[in-house]
């Protein structure tokens, strides 16, 4: 009876749970319908903000709408549009340099232009001003004396050629006669160089000297570059400082011509070709001297006499240029030992 009467008890509560459950889920519907319809609006009012920034980088506004689900909406907003506007700007600006090259093609073949025009324009200006109105050729002959009582014993010939920016200078002088036969001299000396705006710059001076049987020759180099020139007699040579403004004694006469100097005392570094001194020279008052060509105006330029060295004076013809028409040459002992006197001039273009 007992187990009778648990089993009845257990149906009894089950049939009641099953009434109770059946009640509730039959009133279930009630209340909550009118909460969960509203939640799907609301997600799909979110989405669509995505696509109007969606032009220039769609994958970086996507992440933005789930910082702005969690933060205000408001800050979210100003943060994409600073970012996203400098980004496209830089991109837009670069392809327009890389662009440029392909206009700067234009000067590039404009620079062949300048450095041409410029070329001609470097080589023409040092010939105009050294030579005003010199001429690009010439020569002059000398009746050439020696000794105090000025005998004759042959002559001298002395060229001068212009070409561009380069000259070339010589001078040759021969004894002829009795003198000739006895005891020979010759007198050889060659100038080469550029032309400055301050007139000559030896770059080469060769001087050879025959008295009888006994030959001598000098050779000055000089290097401007380095500011040194190597001088000496062959074959022995040594190097020494190059002042600015230095000459050879050939170069020296056609400076003064083309420079006429004023009266007063000038100095400067002047070679034979053995050594380099630094001489000076008196500018005198103007000269009438007696020449076979007549009388000319010259200007005397003498060079200051050291004892125990040889020293030489010029005269300058005013109405011819200026050129050398007289060299007087004196030995140590401050003597003349010899004299070129103007023959002949004569010049070409």
């Amino acid at each position: 009876m007992s187990a009778r009467h648990t089993s009845r008890r257990l149906l009894a509560a089950a049939a009641l749970s099953v009434a109770a459950h059946a009640a509730l889920i039959a009133g279930s519907w009630l209340t909550p319908p009118v909460t969960p319809p509203e939640p799907p609006p609301l997600s799909v009012r979110l989405e669509p903000l995505p696509p109007p920034p969606a032009k220039p980088v769609p994958p970086a506004m996507r992440k933005q709408p789930v910082r702005q689900a969690s933060a205000a909406p408001r800050i979210a907003i100003p943060r994409p549009v600073p970012v996203v506007t400098p980004d496209p700007i830089p991109v837009i600006t670069e392809p327009a340099p890389v662009a440029m090259p392909e206009s700067a093609s234009a000067p590039v073949t404009a620079e062949p232009t300048v450095v041409a025009a410029a070329e001609p324009t470097v080589f023409r200006m040092p010939e105009a001003p050294p030579l005003p109105s010199f001429p690009r050729r010439g020569n002059i002959t000398y009746l050439l004396t020696m000794g105090p009582e000025q005998t004759p014993v042959g002559r001298t010939v002395q060229t001068w050629e212009f070409e561009g920016n380069e000259y070339r200078l010589g001078s040759q002088s021969e004894s002829t006669g009795l003198i000739e036969l006895l005891r020979p001299h010759r007198y050889h000396y060659l100038s080469q160089g550029t032309l400055s705006d301050q007139g000559l710059r030896p770059a080469r001076f060769l001087a050879s000297v025959k008295r009888g049987s006994r030959t001598e020759e000098s050779l000055a180099v000089f290097n401007w570059d380095n500011h040194s020139i190597r001088l000496g007699r062959m074959p022995q040579q040594n190097t020494v400082p190059l002042p600015e403004g230095s000459q050879d004694v050939i170069s020296f006469m056609y400076q003064l011509a083309l420079a006429p100097p004023a009266p007063g005392r000038i100095e400067l570094p002047f070679t034979r070709g053995p050594r380099l001194d630094v001489v000076s020279f008196d500018v005198l008052p103007h000269e009438m001297i007696e020449t076979p060509l007549g009388r000319l105006r010259t200007v005397p330029v003498v060079q200051v006499r050291e004892q125990g060295n040889e020293s030489l004076a010029i005269w300058l013809a005013t109405d011819y240029r200026n050129l050398p028409v007289r060299i007087r040459f004196y030995n140590r002992d401050g003597e003349t030992s010899g004299e070129q006197l103007v023959s002949e001039i004569r010049v070409s273009d």
